[in-house]
């Protein structure tokens, strides 16, 4: 229950603010009497021409940052941004009696304007096609010569959009659910996002995603020239702007290139590393140079808990709690003197005795940056055992927060399978084994379980 009213205060703004368009657009539909002809052309085409600017922009932001970063995902959404501007600026050259003669452009163009960028949005969250390299280079260029033609063509040819009927029923309604279905999927990945990292871009694509629905039921439903149809036009200026501005704050950060990776990325630990604090970031850099064996570790461990929490069906609210605390979750040996930490062999009583406190150090540092209490609890708790044999405070069983169970298989997975100063690192199958070994006495059965079924050979 908790997790729904999670979920139904994030999406309230973005629901509230899609109803509310929506509304104003049935009322008026509704209400002839209230809903005038406002025929103008010339206000037509230099409303739409500065949408389609502000997407152009945007896509060229997209896909920089995202060829920079050579990532397939943020260059797939500014390919459908570029498609957006392309296409709804045919949408304002073929504004009905200003340039061209005919109204069979701009109807055609408007949807594909949208249906493109709904379309690469979920292209961009799922990473279809699997491109790399110079394919997604080819891509790119193929798009946008298809985008190019489309425009040369409804500019020389205005009849040959009267055989791409998509503004027409049944057609029209077969686009409009295609693109909402596209939109709804999409919109989950920007969703399951928000509640990993609470960053500005993956709210602000929720909101998008409800604008861009409401604008496609306008465009099918509306009259053209109507004070209601007019209405799409202002939605999708908002829309666009809102996206522009986002990113332009990211830009002036230095956060746009990473802000954009974590938006689309399936990754959680990426996700969560893009909303972490720099104070935050600074301690793990620091953390990890001390311990030269180590380097990467947390960050993986991170990713593994998260990947095990998924196997066992866990919710997004934990999966960004075992992201946060398994991206810090050995701070605490920041403290650690170098000559123990990185000594060769086998420690001593009293300098085991000095390791074992780095649990409880790395809580007192997570609770002086604020972290919540329960990724505390997992950061202090990670090394205690099923059986109350573990430290620092000798839980057992179900009295370790389970989150701190999970992450404890992650975390001595990837140290059994890493390279440490007293010894050489183990095959995977050979760690496997000693998780297996350790169900019931060292690790939770449940987690050791679904472990062994994450890492279990495909087929």
């Amino acid at each position: 229950m908790l997790e729904v009213m999670q979920v139904v205060r994030i999406l309230a703004g973005p629901v509230v603010t899609s109803a509310l368009a929506l509304a104003a657009f049935l009322v008026l539909y509704a209400n002839p009497s209230i809903d005038p002809s406002l025929a103008a052309p010339a206000f037509h085409f230099w409303l739409v021409s500065a949408t389609s600017l502000l997407a152009l922009l945007l896509a060229l932001a997209v896909a920089v940052a995202g060829g920079r970063a050579r990532d397939a995902r943020v260059v797939y959404l500014g390919a459908g941004l570029a498609g957006l501007a392309g296409f709804f600026a045919l949408h304002g050259l073929s504004t009905p009696g200003f340039l061209v003669r005919t109204a069979e452009v701009a109807g055609p163009a408007a949807q594909l304007s949208v249906l493109s960028l709904g379309a690469w949005m979920f292209a961009g969250a799922y990473r279809l096609p699997r491109v790399e390299g110079p394919g997604l280079t080819r891509l790119l260029v193929a798009w946008t010569a298809v985008v190019l033609a489309a425009i040369g063509l409804g500019l020389a040819w205005p009849g040959a959009f009267g055989y791409l009927p998509i503004d027409e029923s049944p057609l029209r309604w077969f686009v409009t659910a295609l693109l909402w279905v596209l939109l709804l999927a999409a919109g989950a990945r920007f969703l399951e996002g928000y509640r990993l990292s609470r960053s500005a871009l993956h709210l602000v694509m929720l909101y998008v995603v409800g604008w861009l629905a409401v604008t496609q039921l306008i465009m099918v439903m509306g009259e053209v020239f109507q004070l209601s149809w007019w209405l799409y036009h202002l939605v999708l200026l908002v829309a666009v702007g809102t996206m522009l501005i986002t990113v332009a704050r990211q830009m002036r950060r230095g956060t746009l290139r990473a802000g954009l990776g974590a938006l689309l990325s399936d990754d959680a630990e990426r996700r969560l590393a893009y909303g972490m604090r720099p104070e935050v970031r600074a301690l793990v850099v620091a953390t990890e140079a001390k311990d030269r064996y180590t380097g990467g570790h947390m960050q993986r461990v991170a990713a593994n808990a998260v990947r095990l929490g998924r196997a066992m069906g866990l919710g997004a609210d934990d999966l960004r709690a075992l992201a946060q605390a398994g991206v810090i979750h050995d701070v605490g040996k920041i403290e650690i003197p170098d000559a123990i930490l990185n000594k060769p062999g086998a420690l001593s009583e009293e300098e085991f005795t000095v390791i074992r406190r780095h649990p409880e150090v790395g809580a007192r540092i997570g609770r002086e940056l604020g972290v919540h209490d329960r990724e505390l609890g997992i950061i202090r708790h990670h090394h205690e055992r099923w059986d109350g044999a573990g430290y620092p405070d000798g839980l057992a069983g179900e009295a370790i927060p389970r989150l701190a169970r999970v992450l404890s298989v992650a975390d001595v997975f990837d140290a059994m399978t890493s390279e440490r100063s007293y010894r050489r690192p183990l095959e995977e199958g050979e760690a496997l084994r000693h998780i297996e070994e350790g169900s019931g006495s060292a690790f939770d059965p449940a987690c050791v379980r679904a472990w062994l079924r994450l890492m279990a050979p495909a087929g």
